[in-house]
């Protein structure tokens, strides 16, 4: 075999093992997707992810608060909290996958951004490796607010069920309310049956608790956010 015929064999070799790679199974379908990380008592985090051709090509990462709401990373006071909110979207460009290092001094928030495009890159998958309609965890949820304020929920789902419920009130004033000191006797019991309620029921699907009608409305809507939150399907 001459050097030119074996040079020509190279290249071929070369090309067809390109073609090859370049037509495997494609795993995601295009397009940008929403992923919700699980929440802790300091909130959590979500995250919008454009993929185009198998790769990301954008992330946009938003993180709340201990009260569900969204966090001012401008004026945040921790800076390697800010830091990381700025520079970790980036770390997600051009892969398939969201196995990057958590920010130094931001473990937490890193975390939940991470979860959260983990979150948004299965929902985009053309064959999901959940099959589950929810993703496992605890999952926050908060109602419209009013002149009293507005509900919270965690609700913890595994394999489609829910483990358990917490509620939470934020008062008009913007603070959680102090259930320890809490003079209204009927809205501890309405927490306390509508926290099982809901777990017996698998779903928002309850009555409002007589007496405690307001605050029964907005857990029921919380509950439901936070179920849509944990939704894959």
């Amino acid at each position: 075999m001459t050097n030119r015929q074996l040079a020509c064999l190279l290249v071929s070799g070369l090309v067809l093992v390109m073609s090859l790679t370049g037509c495997g199974p494609k795993v995601f379908n295009n397009g940008t997707y929403v992923g919700v990380s699980p929440a802790d008592d300091n909130g959590y985090a979500i995250a919008e992810v454009t993929i185009k051709d198998d790769k990301i090509t954008d992330v946009k990462i938003t993180e709340f608060d201990s009260t569900a709401v969204q966090k001012d990373m401008e004026a945040y006071p921790w800076e390697p909290a800010k830091q990381a909110n700025k520079e970790l979207p980036g770390r997600f460009i051009g892969r398939q996958d969201a196995n990057i290092d958590a920010f130094s001094g931001a473990t937490a928030s890193s975390t939940k951004y991470i979860s959260a495009v983990e979150h948004a890159l299965e929902k985009a998958r053309i064959k999901p490796q959940i099959t589950t309609q929810y993703f496992d965890g605890t999952f926050m949820g908060r109602s419209e607010a009013d002149d009293k304020g507005y509900g919270i929920a965690f609700v913890t789902v595994e394999g489609d069920q829910i483990k358990a419920v917490r509620l939470l009130e934020v008062t008009g004033e913007n603070e959680l309310r102090d259930y320890a000191t809490c003079q209204y006797t009927v809205v501890l019991e309405a927490k306390d049956h509508l926290e099982r309620a809901f777990v017996e029921q698998n779903g928002p699907e309850v009555d409002t608790f007589s007496g405690a009608t307001n605050s029964s409305q907005k857990w029921i809507e919380a509950v439901s956010n936070a179920l849509q939150a944990a939704r894959l399907k």
